[in-house]
């Protein structure tokens, strides 16, 4: 698919239609590695039922969801929630990202398939707040607009446009927007590139895999 013809294929898709394509991407990447739905959930720390309910739509993924679940498959969160690259770069024009509304607000995915990285920008209206994360890796954020507040190992650290913060994302975090005004953040994360002592690959019998 060139990148013309994508841009053009997604800017006509709803966002009903982006999430339901990425319910049905958990899916198939699932099926893929033929293993249940119980097996994903000890694998990832996500209850079996609420991952079935991304599987089928009816929720919407966090941010930490996704990242969980790309690292235990071994690829980037872009593999999850983006058609794959025909070519060697990753290019993302500001009139064609594909924005989506997920548990932590509106977020897009700024970097591709390759491996070292995970770059998302993320939106919180006022007033609202990510849910609590805690993953193998490192974080990095860079407030862009507005006023945030990093809840972290029992510390605040309030952020403005402008301020960044590296930290070890196995500690437990929390995004919160306690102002009047949206915000703007960019995250970049090695959670979903971190590689599991045993990452669960495709399987070539992908097509006969057990559904949970």
């Amino acid at each position: 698919m060139s990148l013309a013809w994508q841009a053009c294929y997604l800017a006509e898709m709803s966002i009903e239609d982006t999430d339901l394509w990425v319910a049905q991407r958990l899916k198939d990447m699932r099926s893929e590695r033929g293993i249940t739905l119980t097996t994903l959930a000890e694998q990832t720390g996500i209850s079996s039922a609420h991952l079935s309910r991304l599987e089928k739509g009816v929720r919407k993924p966090s941010i930490g969801s996704l990242l969980q679940i790309a690292r235990v498959y071994g690829v980037s969160i872009s593999e999850l929630v983006q058609e794959p690259d025909e070519n060697d770069f990753h290019l993302v024009r500001a009139d064609a990202a594909m924005t989506r509304d997920g548990q932590d607000g509106r977020y897009t995915v700024l970097s591709g398939p390759r491996e070292t990285m995970s770059v998302i920008r993320v939106d919180l209206a006022p007033g609202k707040h990510s849910k609590t994360a805690r993953h193998v890796g490192e974080e990095w954020l860079h407030v862009l607009t507005g006023t945030v507040t990093l809840h972290i190992s029992g510390t605040s650290l309030q952020l403005g446009a402008g301020d960044s913060v590296h930290f070890d994302s196995s500690k437990e975090h929390r995004l919160v927007n306690d102002e009047d005004a949206a915000a703007t953040v960019l995250i970049a994360s090695t959670a979903a590139t971190v590689p599991m002592r045993h990452p669960i690959p495709a399987s070539r019998r992908g097509s006969a895999a057990q559904r949970g």
